[in-house]
């Protein structure tokens, strides 16, 4: 992180018209298992946001992208002056979409000149990512915003869910059904996030060098996080698949 200095800051936020906005790149995003960044080697992120506010920034939006080329999703910061910014930050996929059908170069085969960016993509922009809310939330002393509820995404509570046999076919498996209609746009247990096992993806590494077969085959039935490096993930279900004909 090179602006953490609040002159440096400052020139950025008054070289800015009255409606700029500025976008960020602060780093690797945040794990669940990561302390509150005050007290790990993020705290100059934590810092620089802290001077985006206080030199007058009116509203800041956090979200992470996983298509950057790196071997973990990459964090970022979009910082505006004018908190009238959030009508464009949350308007609605057609929106989305009607705005990158007119400013991007149309090509010869019709298809759209993004890769890695549509409507969806930006939705999932609007709200950061499970593992930052959670980091912030172990800030000391916690921050008044992880008490106030969050009004504009309902959340579906694990209640409403359940794990059972997939009826599509025979030998599909187990899967995750809910029972209740989830609007779009929902977050899924938010509230319940603190009472799950979490299993990240070098736990399976370890379960697998001591051949743990037993809580594998719980964890890889129920779900595991896992990075978006795929050449490390082509690596790692190389190895299960091994693993698990050793044990056929």
């Amino acid at each position: 992180m090179l602006y953490n200095d609040y002159d440096f800051v400052e020139t950025l936020y008054n070289s800015l018209t009255d409606n700029g906005l500025i976008v960020l790149q602060l780093g690797k995003a945040s794990s669940y298992l990561d302390p509150a960044e005050q007290f790990s080697k993020s705290s100059r992120r934590s810092f620089l946001i802290d001077l985006l506010e206080e030199v007058g920034f009116q509203t800041m939006h956090f979200f992470e992208d996983g298509n950057c080329g790196f071997y973990a999703p990459r964090a970022f910061l979009v910082a505006a002056k004018d908190a009238d910014v959030d009508a464009r930050w949350y308007m609605s996929d057609a929106a989305v979409e009607i705005d990158i059908h007119e400013r991007t170069a149309h090509t010869v085969s019709g298809t759209s000149p993004l890769t890695y960016f549509d409507s969806s993509v930006k939705e999932g922009y609007h709200y950061p990512h499970k593992h930052s809310e959670t980091v912030f939330w172990r800030t000391v002393p916690t921050p008044e915003s992880c008490n106030v509820k969050d009004e504009r995404r309902p959340d579906i509570p694990l209640s409403a869910l359940e794990v059972r046999m997939s009826g599509v076919a025979e030998g599909s498996g187990r899967g995750v059904y809910t029972t209740v209609d989830i609007k779009k746009g929902s977050s899924i247990a938010r509230k319940d996030s603190t009472k799950y096992v979490h299993a990240p993806s070098y736990s399976m590494e370890s379960i697998l060098n001591y051949e743990l077969e037993s809580l594998f085959n719980y964890l890889d039935g129920y779900g595991w996080a896992a990075e978006t490096w795929v050449s490390e993930l082509m690596l790692y279900f190389n190895r299960s698949l091994s693993f698990r004909s050793t044990r056929n």
